[in-house]
């Protein structure tokens, strides 16, 4: 998938666990693109994670282990593109900066 170099996941990932969870479902739970099912899978996956592990599992598109309802099980296999292109829409991700060759 690529988004770990396409966009600042780690810069996301900090966002993510030193905002109140209130104003976080306020700015991207639209229930169009990013429903409450996509916020809880989300946030489940932040808190299961460090930064390290937040960034390979959004590289790989996948997920550590988390016990996931069945609303999250049917968004499961688009949610890291659904995730993305919300964050990104809403001005919640930045691209990530290019590390210049030593």
């Amino acid at each position: 998938m690529g988004f770990s170099q396409q966009y600042d996941v780690p810069g996301l990932y900090d966002f993510l666990t030193n905002t109140p969870e209130s104003g976080l479902r306020k700015m991207m739970v639209d229930n169009k693109t990013f429903t409450e099912p996509h916020f809880n899978l989300l946030m489940k996956v932040v808190r299961a994670c460090d930064e390290t592990k937040f960034c390979e599992h959004a590289e790989k598109a996948d997920f550590p282990k988390v016990k996931l309802g069945p609303a999250e099980i049917k968004i499961k296999e688009k949610f890291w593109n659904d995730c993305f292109s919300c964050l990104s829409t809403k001005g919640l991700l930045n691209p990530s900066q290019k590390k210049n060759a030593a």
